[in-house]
């Protein structure tokens, strides 16, 4: 028998064949007997985060083994591949789908299409973030509030900087990898509300997912401001990046009074044990485990008993500091394992 893990990869390998076929669940839902629920997500098995996502689901499975969750993803991530993906899992009529909705524009088609045939949607992760009436009509959204992903860091930052730990903000750069990613665009914009209000000057800077050309872009930018005493990585893999370049370029990028300054997200190894080793200031949890359970969770009730959310359901942030970084260490460890943990720490 296939185990889960298997299966997932499986899914994701015959993405682009077997979806395309209507499958037989659809038919026993219908029946009562089994129902089939389809998680289409921007986080592939590169991303140390799936393994949240996927051991959520796992306990998930088995407290309603009368339901089948499938993990479709990609490693080659773009919108264009997400959207592709996606479509081919509303072929396939499943029974509900769970989606980050990384670009708004992008998947307002699809998902308003599978709704009106039927099918009910719950965005995880990645909320629309237009006003209510104009979003996609999903069940609810799952995930963190980006925005406050990046205020919350931002005046964790200040408040170290009147505890005498680190020095005040001149100018901070938000250092993105996907310009057209909604849930980034809205952590700079976070991060940029509190730093601005506090005087600091504020850049957004696109680095690419390369990493010799995020490097040289960040070496370019950081050459060219010379002022600019903070950097912002809206993804925790790029954190050791810009801490490399700064450091190399004789900038003093660890954690205290001179220098730059480094800010990351998640709760993954190379984010924790960047604040425990002292490079990073601060990262934060968006609570994936509930990311990969609850929406599986809600499209069950509201398959099953109709029940809907009156509100969004936020899961983070929770700022992960050199006070509680080792008690996340911890946690983490238990759920990526000693030996995956060690090598996705990147420092």
């Amino acid at each position: 028998m296939m185990t889960f893990k298997g299966w997932i990869l499986a899914a994701t390998a015959l993405a682009t064949t077997a979806l395309t076929a209507t499958l037989p669940d659809a038919a026993m839902a219908q029946d009562g007997e089994k129902l089939r629920f389809v998680v289409v997500s921007h986080i592939g098995s590169n991303d140390p985060n799936m393994n949240w996502l996927t051991m959520a689901m796992e306990e998930f499975g088995k407290k309603y083994p009368d339901v089948e969750a499938e993990y479709i993803s990609t490693n080659n991530y773009s919108i264009q591949e997400h959207v592709r993906l996606l479509e081919q899992a509303i072929a396939t009529r499943p029974d509900g789908i769970a989606v980050p909705i990384v670009s708004p524009d992008a998947f307002e088609g699809p998902l308003r299409r599978a709704i009106e045939s039927g099918i009910p949607v719950v965005a995880f992760n990645i909320a629309d973030g237009r006003p209510e009436g104009e979003r996609i009509p999903y069940v609810t959204y799952v995930g963190g509030d980006e925005l406050l992903t990046g205020r919350k860091l931002g005046e964790y930052a200040l408040s170290q900087v009147e505890a005498g730990v680190v020095p005040a903000p001149t100018r901070v750069v938000c250092a993105s990898h996907d310009s057209a990613h909604e849930g980034l665009k809205k952590r700079c914009a976070g991060m940029r509300e509190v730093m601005e209000a506090s005087g600091a000057k504020f850049d957004e800077l696109f680095i690419g997912a390369e990493p010799a050309t995020a490097r040289n872009t960040l070496q370019s930018y950081l050459s060219a401001n010379t002022d600019t005493n903070y950097i912002f990585t809206v993804a925790g893999w790029s954190a050791p990046w810009a801490w490399g370049v700064a450091n190399e370029m004789g900038l003093s990028p660890d954690v205290d009074m001179e220098g730059v300054t480094v800010l990351t997200v998640d709760e993954g190894p190379v984010s924790i044990e960047g604040v425990r080793q002292g490079h990073v200031l601060a990262t934060n949890s968006q609570g994936f485990w509930l990311q990969g359970y609850a929406p599986l969770e809600w499209l069950y009730w509201n398959v099953k008993h109709g029940y809907a959310p009156q509100q969004d359901i936020l899961t983070g942030p929770i700022i992960i500091t050199r006070e509680n970084a080792d008690k996340w260490s911890d946690l983490v460890r238990s759920v990526f394992g000693e030996e995956a943990y060690n090598q996705q720490n990147t420092w």
